[in-house]
């Protein structure tokens, strides 16, 4: 696909993206508090729909936490839990890089996610800060693939969709994107995406 030659906004996913994660690493170190083998935290946390309630804003972080505790069986303080909950990231480097060497875009972050992990991964990964603008599925409202959490990306970016390039780790977001006309590639790894960019010369 030849770019548009007047591609102004370049968006990111964050996870498995800019930060990679490990949902099972958080359930293997919860069950040292609850009776249940990790696989059972996980099939109980991310099949009840609890996640995507915090992820579109529909729960308060201390309501979270409570639901959270009584859904896995947790005995743990608020302070344990978001430990266990927020340190499930690592940078992906190579990916940081790419964005590091960007100029002359505008950055937009478009992520579903928590106020705790955004949080987190805003403290513990700089290149979080090169971003113009964050747009959090907590805030908006609505999760990918949602049409509104991409109008409200485009909204920010002030471009039509031609003007703007999204990258995901998930096919049927960056599908989603290119519904709506907005260039997008799906992320596998920080080479693949160089080729990408080199090919709408944004590198």
């Amino acid at each position: 696909m030849a770019a548009s030659p007047d591609i102004t906004t370049i968006m990111f996913d964050l996870g498995q993206v800019i930060v990679t994660f490990d949902h099972m690493d958080l359930c293997r170190r919860a069950s040292a508090y609850s009776p249940h083998a990790p696989e059972e935290l996980f099939a109980r946390m991310f099949s009840s729909g609890l996640v995507q309630r915090f992820e579109t804003g529909l729960l308060e972080a201390d309501a979270f936490y409570c639901e959270a505790c009584r859904l896995l069986d947790l005995t743990v303080s608020l302070d344990q839990f978001k430990t266990l909950w927020m340190t499930i990231f690592t940078l992906n480097a190579p990916t940081a890089a790419i964005i590091e060497r960007l100029r002359g875009y505008r950055l937009l972050l478009l992520s579903n996610t928590n106020c705790w992990h955004f949080a987190y991964c805003l403290e513990s990964y700089p290149v979080l800060r090169r971003f113009d603008a964050w747009i959090l599925s907590y805030e908006v409202g609505a999760c990918k693939p949602d049409r509104a959490i991409f109008q409200a990306a485009l909204d920010r970016a002030a471009a039509r969709p031609q003007q703007c390039v999204y990258i995901d780790d998930i096919e049927q977001y960056t599908e989603a994107a290119r519904g709506l006309g907005i260039h997008a590639h799906t992320f596998t790894d920080a080479g693949r995406l160089e080729q990408y960019f080199k090919t709408l010369h944004i590198l």
